[in-house]
């Protein structure tokens, strides 16, 4: 990852560069495609630009360098019908979400961060359930949404040779 200037400041911002995001997404899906044995995803530039010019992709920069990253929107980015899930009144889709290589192997909790921040920016919209794709072979990601209350629904699909999970949580809504 390219450090940016001074004047990016650390946390969580809504990513305005689309080129770092898609580097960022990039350099992860590499990574979790050569610990796993899977394919690398291929991914699409023009939905990258897309979601950040949507503000729909959360950043999260640490040291002035983006460490972790994901994507919430109304819609899903799946094709899958939606009704595998149990019936909410407003689900909100998390897709995207990538780590920096490094702060997966260095033991940093990066990933957990991502979920926990998905999750408290879905209740601040007012969703009531916050649904998620992903391969089940991914063991590591699935039982880190799954500790978060994650439940898969619907059975595990197959596509070009890649696998998928369909997952919700049942936001808990306090007054």
């Amino acid at each position: 990852m390219t450090k940016q200037g001074a004047e990016l400041s650390d946390g969580w911002s809504i990513a305005a560069e689309a080129a770092e995001v898609h580097e960022l997404l990039c350099a992860s899906d590499v990574f979790i495609a050569a610990t796993y044995g899977t394919p690398v995803p291929q991914r699409n530039r023009e939905s990258t630009d897309g979601l950040v010019s949507a503000e729909a992709v959360h950043l999260l920069r640490q040291g002035g360098v983006a460490t972790g990253m994901f994507t919430l929107t109304w819609a899903p980015s799946f094709t899958t019908g939606t009704d595998i899930f149990p019936d909410t009144d407003k689900p909100i889709y998390m897709q995207r979400m990538a780590v920096l290589p490094d702060r997966v192997t260095g033991g940093e909790l990066t990933g957990l961060m991502c979920v926990r921040r998905a999750m408290e920016v879905a209740l601040e919209y007012g969703a009531t359930a916050i649904r998620a794709e992903t391969n089940p072979d991914l063991t590591n990601t699935l039982l880190l949404i799954e500790q978060f209350g994650f439940r898969p629904y619907g059975p595990i699909l197959a596509h070009g040779g890649v696998r998928r999970i369909y997952l919700q949580n049942d936001l808990e809504i306090t007054e």
